[in-house]
């Protein structure tokens, strides 16, 4: 019988690798993107041949270092997907980019899920017309997503929406638990389907019904800390953009006495988005949409809009 192998990974002892495949890791990106506590429970070893296991497998995924010229060529080249408004497309120097989570906070109906459903058109537009060229995997928390939606944003295209809505996986979960597992469903299909845009609309929903009381607060911040390392990895490891929403909530300044709106989940996950904005109604169609966080733009406002066709620009009187 032939010895079952694990490309990078040569190195590990044969009932390891074994385990490893029995247990659903059979690839390089399953093992990078994996918890530690996950692999303790799948296959029985320690917290620290885990973590050893974890880093042999990121070790073989991520880059040598680079000089920064050669991150600048690599940056140049980084696949940006299109939100079909100009103004929009330059707050976030055109789209939300692979290998990072993008996150779009904002109260209801300010337009998070309309941009999310745009989003998962363009993403299946080729390149050169501002998309990734492939398929898109859309975890629906809050049972919002639209299919007919999609598919009226698709013709306004001139795409065809069954094909479209062919190319998009949703899965709709129910708690926090699924929620953070779908993260390994997501890499065994990324490479397989091309999967080259995920969208959790929304992060939070889950997390702030599942764990509730103060507490509570120290065991959410774990988990919530735990699922953002994954779709980290997940974004890096298949060069695939993550985009996700968020709700908004008060905080109150102890002392001045009012409160600022802010993005849920709190200030340990507010570090992990590359990019953040945050959307608020204006008039009519009109929505604002303020760049919070970036690594390439300084914080901004700019106005797009929600029309019958999608996300555009101002429409023409």
């Amino acid at each position: 019988m032939t010895a079952q192998k694990i490309e990078g990974l040569e190195s590990l002892d044969q009932d390891t690798i074994e385990a490893l495949i029995e247990a659903g890791y059979n690839s390089i990106q399953s093992i990078a993107i994996a918890l530690s506590s996950d692999l303790v429970i799948d296959i029985g070893v320690s917290e620290v041949i885990a973590e050893e296991i974890i880093g042999k497998a990121i070790s073989s995924v991520t880059n040598p270092p680079l000089t920064a010229a050669d991150l600048l060529k690599m940056e140049q080249a980084r696949g940006k997907v299109t939100t079909s408004s100009n103004s929009l497309d330059g707050l976030l120097k055109g789209g939300p980019w692979v290998a990072e989570i993008t996150e779009i906070s904002g109260g209801f109906a300010t337009g998070k899920s309309q941009l999310c459903f745009q989003l998962s058109v363009n993403a299946q537009l080729d390149l050169s017309y501002g998309g990734l060229g492939g398929k898109v995997f859309f975890v629906d928390t809050e049972g919002t997503f639209s299919a007919t939606r999609v598919g009226e944003m698709a013709l306004a295209k001139d795409l065809d929406p069954h094909e479209i809505l062919s190319n998009i996986y949703v899965v709709r979960v129910l708690d926090s638990k699924h929620q953070t597992q779908i993260v390994q469903q997501i890499n065994d299909l990324a490479k397989k389907e091309n999967i080259r845009l995920v969208v959790i609309d929304s992060i939070a929903a889950h997390f702030r019904t599942d764990y509730i009381g103060p507490n509570k607060i120290a065991e959410r911040q774990q988990k919530i800390m735990q699922h953002a390392s994954s779709l980290t990895k997940l974004a890096y490891v298949h060069d695939l953009a993550v985009v996700v929403t968020n709700q908004i909530v008060a905080k109150l300044d102890k002392i001045s006495g009012g409160s600022e709106i802010q993005p849920a989940l709190g200030e340990a996950w507010s570090h992990r988005p590359q990019t953040r904005i945050i959307l608020r109604k204006s008039t009519g169609e009109a929505r604002i949409a303020r760049l919070s966080d970036s690594p390439r733009h300084p914080e901004a406002e700019v106005v797009f809009y929600i029309t019958d066709k999608g996300i555009r620009d101002k429409p023409k009187s």
